[in-house]
């Protein structure tokens, strides 16, 4: 039976604490607020962005938003797929059931959603046939799986331990990073095997109350430096499976994020009186535009973020018909502010 060596050092349990006071924050900033369909989106779109350029897919965030949006990209095909199949997934994991255990056949699923029309039908959502090995950015290996003989059976003990007593006793972000220290290490598939770890990590996270309603991207942290996050999760196999250090680096990591997430909320802080409405990305950076200049001139948006007046009107219009923004004066003269 799979048992990680889990250590909870003193560091660990000061980020602990730390992200679970983080997490309340939130949880309660984000009641009824207007901008919150706006952060789910962009989260999604961050997440999909930074767990495929982990390994090397060639998007830009901005393209990847426009992918998120339905935009058609003129870009591979591959990368577009990878991308696509990534927000498809997250949408089916936010989707489900919190609390709800997560089966063999349902990781099979989300690996299948991962690599839809990338790997073959008989790849995609099952285990690997053949041996299969991790290389650094050189081309050299590092780390050599089990073969497609234990993969089947790893994976099921480590789904059991999920499912079991010791891991409901543990807080949320070890149960992520030991599950995704393990899957990632078992390499049970024939690709696409750190996409299903780190999107097994969120769907753990959701699963056991700590999503922040999607607020947050984990794996932007593991992309701003992708060899310490290989270098991390190579020290735990090397300390025969120790966890101490790995668990440490992802608690850090949920720290920082949740900091993020939580400045950018403050800087959407606005009058939470207005009536709720789906902010699209522009009319956020409206909102955080006005909020730092105090007041704006249409002409003053339009040099901001090279709009025409018309598409300035169409943004702002429906921020003053909400309350969010109060519009002062007629014509050229005109000027908005946050209410």
């Amino acid at each position: 039976m799979y048992k990680p060596k889990l250590h909870i050092s003193p560091d660990l349990l000061r980020m602990l604490t730390e992200a679970t006071e983080l997490k309340a924050w939130i949880a309660q900033a984000v009641v009824d607020v207007p901008w919150l369909p706006a952060l789910q989106r962009d989260t999604a779109s961050r997440l999909a962005h930074s767990s495929t350029a982990i390994e090397g897919n060639p998007l830009a965030l901005p393209e990847v938003e426009a992918l998120a949006r339905g935009e058609v990209s003129g870009v591979a095909d591959r990368a577009v797929r990878e991308v696509k199949n990534y927000l498809g997934a997250m949408r089916w994991i936010w989707s489900r059931k919190p609390g709800s255990t997560i089966a063999e056949k349902d990781l099979l699923r989300l690996h299948a959603a991962l690599t839809a029309g990338i790997l073959p039908p008989a790849q995609s959502g099952r285990y690997k046939a053949k041996a299969n090995r991790v290389v650094d950015h050189k081309g050299r290996t590092v780390y050599t799986p089990p073969g497609p003989e234990q993969a089947r059976e790893l994976t099921r003990e480590m789904l059991a331990w999920v499912d079991g007593p010791e891991a409901a006793r543990l807080h949320p972000v070890m149960v992520n990073a030991a599950a995704h220290h393990q899957l990632a290490s078992i390499h049970p598939f024939a690709d696409g095997n750190g996409r299903a770890a780190r999107a097994l990590g969120v769907w753990l996270l959701y699963t056991r109350g700590f999503d922040t309603q999607h607020l947050f991207a984990l794996d932007e942290f593991y992309e701003a430096d992708r060899q310490l996050y290989y270098a991390k999760m190579q020290q735990a196999r090397d300390l025969d499976g120790d966890l101490t250090f790995w668990l440490e680096y992802v608690a850090q990591g949920v720290v920082e994020t949740l900091k993020k997430t939580q400045q950018r909320i403050m800087s959407l802080k606005v009058n939470a009186k207005a009536p709720r409405m789906r902010l699209t990305k522009r009319q956020e950076d409206v909102l955080r535009f006005l909020r730092d200049k105090g007041r704006a001139k249409a002409p003053d948006m339009e040099a901001a973020f090279q709009l025409t007046r018309a598409r300035v009107g169409q943004i702002v219009k429906p921020l003053v018909e909400s309350g969010l923004v109060l519009r002062e004066g007629r014509t050229r003269a005109t000027t908005y502010r946050l209410a």
